[in-house]
């Protein structure tokens, strides 16, 4: 008789989820990454509905609003880099000036910096200064603003130097590539008025999405490079309706505040002039934001007020734009983790700023577990029992998930053209591919944060609607070094030690520092939403300082939270500036 050797079959998985009815080790971890991953859900969902609610309310009532208003004079600023922006400026002046209603008086401020002349392009600006342009009657001021080299000194020179608050109370901002709405400008004045806060930001949308506006631009791929290009536009075209009437409007309600995003914006003059814009930070829009929640300013999020703009010329420049993004707000939650705690702010307010800053490294990782990890153990453990508990957690993630979703295609329909609806819904269920793409940011930004690794700034290159791109990718320049009393070694990418702060006088709860900034003579280049030293002529910091270092003992002081915050002068070379740690 043969004899048949027994065979054990052992399943190639270990048998990790318990199905004896009890919860295994891996069950109870299991389950407590789940849990953080519901609490997440939950938390978005019910203020994704929230908002949702309170924004159409509001849009009834700014209806009503609109036509009860008295319409104060607004100064309209577009800051200009004339070398990457020349093809375009003059196309968004006409649109402004022909296109852009508003009740009230507006003034067309287009301030711009060069880093070589231009005699013909600058000729032709200059011959706008002073006149009446457009179909709407606007008047168009132009500034040149020597020494500049950024998107940030040319703001801080208009708003500081040329303004006039008894011209203009209030101030919107666009970039160069923007083309607004027809009623933004109204929207963001209504919406400011009827909340009665110091900042309203609006959404942005990428214009130029059709197939034929991306003609000639195959980047030697011919007609594969054309289709490259569209995807990528209609890719961020939905990327960008998801986060400003989604996302954002949820964050605000968690955070009990919304950020200036650098354009699409509207301000009162009295409250942008408090602040000028950082050198530090790869996003001085981010950092102001976060100096102005710390200063109790009130900033609110209108994605009814619409632009659009140009998207990034292609992958690389679209990459290293989100690259500066990601360290911006990376080096802003570093810089104002402490400050937030410190602050006067209440409880929930200090919460919400943790939420909106560090706490988006804790919503990737939560995030990740949903999307990723989730359905990867799923299908490797397909067929093993989960238990009670874990399928209820399940369940409920998904309930909260579908609500959010029917909140998302409810606003799809009233908000977005119908052409844009399958672009919306492919961004929003590949929601992993999306959550991997900001994780490698992240990871990247911290891992150049800590090694105090920066690649400049890089200006981003926009792909025009003819085809061609808005000039060329202006080589990442150096970050700016620092020096001033025990300030020699401070990093833009480290905190500051008590030892870096030596010397230095203390004003109550303020968090004020000042540096002098050296900078070759050889960096050039605008920003695009990046960040350098304010030039002007000392008018919003006091008297003009003269020499390359701060009397910080003779800055002026203004309240912040009940206590002292200081302004530093407004220099041309030798730049100083402030900023909040």
């Amino acid at each position: 008789m043969v004899q048949v050797p027994v065979v054990e079959l052992v399943d190639p998985l270990p048998l990790v989820f318990s199905d004896d009815g009890y919860m295994s080790a891996a069950d109870w971890v299991y389950f407590s990454l789940w849990l953080l991953v519901d609490l997440l859900n939950a938390l978005m969902s019910v203020n994704i509905c929230r908002s949702a609610y309170k924004r159409h309310r509001a849009a009834v009532q700014r209806h009503k609003w609109k036509d009860a208003l008295a319409y104060e004079a607004v100064s309209v600023v577009v800051p200009c880099f004339l070398p990457n922006e020349k093809a375009i400026i003059h196309s968004t002046i006409d649109h402004i000036c022909d296109n852009v209603a508003y009740p009230g008086d507006v003034t067309l401020h287009v301030v711009y910096n060069t880093p070589a002349p231009l005699p013909a392009e600058e000729a032709r600006l200059a011959a706008l200064d002073g006149t009446t342009h457009g179909k709407l009657g606007r008047t168009v001021r132009i500034h040149h603003v020597d020494g500049s080299r950024s998107k940030a000194e040319n703001l801080n020179h208009v708003i500081g130097a040329v303004l006039d608050p008894a011209e203009a109370k209030y101030v919107a901002i666009f970039d160069a590539d923007h083309h607004p709405d027809a009623d933004c400008l109204t929207t963001l004045m209504v919406f400011l008025l009827q909340h009665e806060v110091d900042c309203v930001q609006g959404s942005t949308y990428i214009r130029n999405r059709t197939l034929a506006a991306h003609a000639g631009r195959g980047g030697g791929c011919g007609a594969l490079g054309q289709v490259l290009a569209w995807l990528l536009a209609n890719i961020i075209d939905a990327e960008f309706f998801v986060t400003y009437f989604i996302w954002m409007p949820a964050i605000e309600l968690i955070g009990q505040t919304g950020f200036f995003g650098g354009s699409v914006a509207l301000w009162r003059y009295h409250s942008l002039v408090n602040f000028t814009f950082s050198t530090v930070v790869q996003t001085e829009d981010i950092e102001c934001s976060a100096r102005a929640v710390l200063s109790r300013q009130k900033i609110r999020f209108c994605p009814e007020a619409r632009s659009g703009e140009l998207s990034p010329a292609n992958l690389r420049a679209f990459w290293r734009q989100r690259q500066r993004w990601a360290m911006g707000w990376d080096q802003v939650s570093i810089l104002y983790f402490d400050a937030i705690a410190r602050s006067n702010l209440s409880f929930r307010e200090k919460a919400g700023l943790y939420y909106v800053f560090p706490g988006r490294w804790m919503a990737c990782s939560i995030g990740l577990i949903a999307g990723i990890v989730h359905p990867i153990v799923a299908l490797v453990y397909a067929g093993y029992p989960w238990g009670p508990w874990l399928n209820a957690e399940l369940l409920i993630g998904g309930a909260f998930y579908s609500v959010s979703t029917c909140v998302m295609l409810s606003q799809l329909v009233i908000h977005q053209a119908w052409r844009s609806w399958a672009f919306v819904l492919l961004f929003y269920f590949t929601g992993p591919v999306y959550l991997c793409f900001q994780a490698s940011l992240v990871l990247y930004s911290l891992f150049s944060i800590i090694a105090k690794r920066d690649n400049g700034w890089v200006v981003t290159q926009r792909a025009l609607p003819s085809g061609t791109a808005a000039g060329a990718e202006t080589p990442a320049r150096a970050a700016p070094a620092l020096s001033g009393p025990g300030l020699s070694s401070l990093s833009p990418f480290r905190k500051p030690s008590a030892a870096d702060a030596a010397g230095e006088p203390t004003l109550g709860f303020t968090l004020t520092r000042y540096y002098t900034v050296d900078r070759p003579d050889s960096v050039s280049g605008e920003l695009d939403g990046a960040d350098a030293p304010a030039a002007g002529d000392g008018r919003r910091g006091g008297a003009a300082a003269t020499g390359a270092g701060v009397d910080v003992e003779a800055a002026p002081a203004m309240l912040l939270n009940g206590e002292a915050r200081a302004r530093a002068p407004l220099l041309s070379n030798g730049a100083s500036y402030h900023r909040m740690l």
